[in-house]
């Protein structure tokens, strides 16, 4: 069966995510408020959250999700696929964050060509990590 996966992320990843998850059926959100009435009112088999998610609110929305939404059992996955001018944070820091916020995993997608291997390269990455939703 299908996932139903709740995409938290920038607008300009969407069509991306969407190239790559293609048996799975996506909501795409792009706000804090539009993630909130999202996960209030439908069930999801899977959470993502990217870094860049609202003026990068990552790890509000996981605090969010795992206090108490209607699916806050999910498995929620948070990662990173634009590259960042400087990264202030250390991709290992970032992991242990939202692991210790409840999240499975941190996944840094951004070193990944658009291309035909890299969008592959991407699904088997999500899949991997949300194997468990």
């Amino acid at each position: 069966m299908d996932k139903k996966v709740l995409i938290a992320d920038v607008p300009q990843v969407q069509a991306r995510v969407a190239a790559v998850l293609v048996r799975e059926r996506l909501v795409f959100v792009h706000t804090l408020a539009a993630a909130l009435k999202a996960l209030a009112g439908e069930d999801f088999d899977v959470v993502l959250i990217g870094m860049h998610f609202d003026d990068s609110r990552m790890f509000d929305l996981l605090r969010e999700v795992r206090a108490g939404s209607r699916n806050g059992a999910v498995p929620v996955v948070c990662y990173r696929m634009r590259p960042l001018a400087f990264m202030a944070l250390s991709t290992q820091v970032i992991e242990v964050t939202v692991k210790a916020l409840g999240a499975l995993s941190f996944i840094d997608l951004a070193s990944l060509a658009t291309d035909e291997d890299g969008n592959e390269a991407l699904a088997r990455l999500v899949a991997a990590a949300t194997e468990s939703g």
